[in-house]
């Protein structure tokens, strides 16, 4: 089998990064560019909620990923499984959602969401983009 010598590009798919990096570099092979964000669901009072008995479809994290189906696509997503009230979500297309804009729409979800009526209106959002452990 021959071999070419690749002389042009960089192991970076999308974007123009070049040379050593001073960053993590997140690079999505196939697909859409996506945005990542880490979602603590918490109330009022800053007191973080546990959040790993509201996933049917009448509940708190169900009403959380509608919310953020109204400007992205949810591409994938996770909830903690313990009590840190922790979803990681990825969502395109990029740029749809900003920490500030994305938490200030969960918040607005208020303090009775969902069958067991969570408080949502303290949660807080911050890119996390994507590790693998």
């Amino acid at each position: 089998m021959a071999d070419v010598t690749r002389v042009n590009g960089n192991a970076k798919a999308q974007g123009s990064a070049a040379g050593a990096i001073t960053a993590d570099e997140l690079v999505i092979a196939n697909g859409p560019e996506l945005d990542f964000f880490k979602i603590i669901v918490t109330n009022g009072s800053s007191e973080v909620i546990d959040i790993r008995n509201e996933l049917d479809a009448a509940e708190s994290v169900v009403a959380i990923m509608q919310a953020i189906g109204t400007k992205a696509t949810v591409e994938m997503y996770q909830v903690e499984g313990d009590a840190t009230g922790q979803i990681s979500v990825a969502v395109y297309p990029a740029g749809a959602w900003t920490t500030s804009t994305l938490q200030t729409a969960i918040r607005a979800l208020g303090g009775s969401v969902g069958a067991n009526t969570v408080d949502v209106s303290g949660t807080a959002v911050t890119t996390s983009g994507l590790e693998f452990v």
